[in-house]
């Protein structure tokens, strides 16, 4: 019997380990599965696409817009690139944060 050896980070296998042990395979087992099911369609088993280069996670949207209210990581030209693109400026200056703009009643 053959063996195959790959690396996977730690975080993905441990989820990966929790899902198959709820449906009572073993890491081993679950590619198994796939492999079977890929030689029996000739075919990887499911749809598999480029993503999107367009689409940013959103974890990085998030940190861009706390960057642009704290005035980090931004230009001023990054901010017309973007505009033109359909989105609007927060802010036309880039080391003023929305907070600092902020009067006090």
């Amino acid at each position: 019997m053959a063996q195959v050896n790959f690396r996977i980070d730690d975080e993905t296998k441990r989820q990966a380990e929790e899902l198959f042990a709820q449906m009572g395979l073993t890491m081993s087992s679950a590619i198994m599965v796939f492999i079977r099911q890929s030689i029996n369609e000739r075919a990887i088993p499911f749809k598999v696409q480029a993503r999107d280069p367009s689409a940013r996670p959103m974890s990085e949207l998030l940190q861009r817009i706390d960057d642009v209210e704290h005035g980090r990581n931004c230009h001023y030209h990054d901010l017309l690139e973007d505009d033109k693109a359909g989105a609007r400026p927060r802010s036309k200056s880039p080391r003023t944060s929305r907070r600092s703009r902020r009067t006090v009643a």
